[in-house]
């Protein structure tokens, strides 16, 4: 159902593409916010002086920043469809036309 009717609106629709300047959020950098201590603890086998096994267990722990994306609006080139608004309207009414007249009710 959906899928005729956007190929309906496609067809009375066609994408109208065009080039334009419009406001977006840009990630330009990021900022510390914190800190989280990380630690990994290693276990290896080595032998002592007498050729006895020995686990050592060593723990490092370290600090690692916790970063956090920091964004402004900028004025940005995009390419845009004008007629998708129309489009996605038409979709919305076509398909609660479709569904109040029980129509496509073989294939629910």
């Amino acid at each position: 159902m959906a899928a005729h009717c956007e190929i309906e609106a496609q067809n009375s629709w066609p994408q109208k593409l065009t080039t334009q300047q419009v406001m977006r959020s840009v990630q330009v950098g990021e900022r510390i916010v914190g800190n989280k201590n990380t630690c990994r603890t290693e276990v290896r086998e080595t032998s002592d002086k007498k050729g006895a096994s020995v686990t050592i267990r060593e723990t490092v722990c370290k600090d690692e920043p916790i970063r956090e994306p920091v964004y402004a609006q900028r004025s940005v080139t995009e390419r845009v469809d004008l007629n998708e608004a129309t489009r996605a309207q038409h979709v919305r009414a076509c398909t609660a036309d479709a569904l109040a007249r029980g129509m496509f009710a073989n294939l629910r």
